[in-house]
């Protein structure tokens, strides 16, 4: 498939990528997991890339995108968040700084596509999204990775209007709201930012600490009324990077009553070259003894195309060694979702934990943040 003569990204299979073994009986168990699971990726980037990352910015500037809904299908999801961002790089070259005015039209642009599919719809809570797995369509719900309002309280509202149910609060850098992770003297919460987070509060809007800073993403579970979200986060104590929380942010986030969901962004959680799924299975097994398996999530974080050539072009990742492997082998794209079950159920949880993690977590958090 092509935009405007730009090849794009192969859907399903664009790289091999392994299915996690399971042995006879815990084939069966997979099969019968499924078959109940309602499976939700709270951070997901249902976007489809070129095929060459040095077309992205062409692509963008075409403004006619392509959405996964063969890979979202493809990995066995009942609805997947979309964590819509992309198109404002052909602004900015950081995604702190892109434009409300690209976002909006993005997030748009979006919806009229999915408005014209019979095998996707647009959810926007959790009993939209059972709906959407009884009728055995995916559910696409609106989010954000970087809620770029400005200093202007009233888009929360227009956002929420458009569909939005989940947004993060920061990107990397500092804005009106609050600090970035990568902020060199991060700070918490600006009065402004507590009233951001108290109208996605009122509205029903989650607030997402993902790339919020340490102070910020304490300042915002103190302040908010509502359980936030880490949507796309892994253990510090694990992997210590900039992309990786600490114990002390993820046990408040949950004891009120929050929800943490684990990333699988390539070379982030593993420097093996030829890194798996297994080194994200590892930080499942430690959010479930941190804080609980009724606290946890999915939150892949993938999109579909090259993910390291996007990090290496875009995100200015080039050094020697920093990015050792091509692809996490096993969760590469949406399309791997289900082993992500398949992990779980090799790694000895029972049937009633996996359903929790893979879907049933996400939505009691959404019944209770989002009316």
């Amino acid at each position: 498939m092509d935009t405007h003569g730009i090849p794009l990204a192969r859907q399903v299979n664009r790289v091999p990528s392994a299915t996690v073994p399971l042995d006879a009986a815990a084939e069966v168990r997979f099969q019968r997991i499924m078959d109940a699971a309602v499976m939700v990726d709270v951070h997901q980037h249902p976007f489809v890339m070129p095929e060459s990352m040095a077309q992205f910015i062409d692509y963008l500037r075409t403004n006619r995108y392509q959405w996964g809904y063969q890979a979202a299908a493809a990995g066995g999801w009942a609805a997947v968040t979309t964590a819509n961002v992309f198109s404002g790089l052909k602004s900015t070259p950081d995604m702190s700084f892109v434009e409300y005015e690209d976002l909006a039209a993005e997030v748009g642009g979006m919806l009229a596509d999915v408005a014209g599919r019979h095998d996707v719809v647009k959810v926007g809570s959790a009993d939209d999204i059972v709906a959407a797995r009884q009728q055995g369509k995916v559910g696409f719900m609106p989010t954000l990775e970087h809620l770029a309002i400005g200093n202007r309280i009233e888009r929360v509202d227009a956002l929420f209007g458009m569909g939005v149910r989940l947004a993060g609060i920061t990107y990397n850098r500092k804005n009106f709201i609050g600090d970035g992770l990568n902020e060199r003297n991060p700070g918490g919460l600006s009065n402004f930012g507590i009233a951001v987070v108290r109208r996605m509060n009122d509205l029903g809007m989650a607030v997402d600490l993902s790339h919020a800073s340490m102070p910020t993403a304490l300042d915002a579970i103190e302040f908010s009324q509502a359980p936030t979200v880490f949507s796309h986060n892994a253990a510090y104590a694990l992997r210590p990077n900039g992309r990786t929380r600490q114990d002390a942010e993820l046990i408040a986030c949950a004891g009120k009553g929050g929800l943490i969901c684990v990333t699988a962004v390539p070379n982030s959680l593993s420097d093996d070259p030829e890194q798996d799924i297994e080194c994200v299975l590892d930080h499942y097994d430690y959010m479930v003894r941190l804080v609980g398996v009724h606290h946890v999530g999915i939150g892949t974080d993938t999109t579909i195309g090259d993910h390291v050539a996007f990090h290496r072009v875009m995100m200015g990742r080039d050094g020697p060694g920093q990015l050792p492997a091509p692809y996490l082998n096993g969760l590469e794209s949406p399309a791997d979702g289900q082993n992500i079950v398949r992990g779980l159920i090799r790694r000895g949880y029972s049937d009633e934990d996996v359903l929790k993690i893979s879907g049933g977590n996400a939505l009691d958090y959404f019944r209770r943040v989002i009316p």
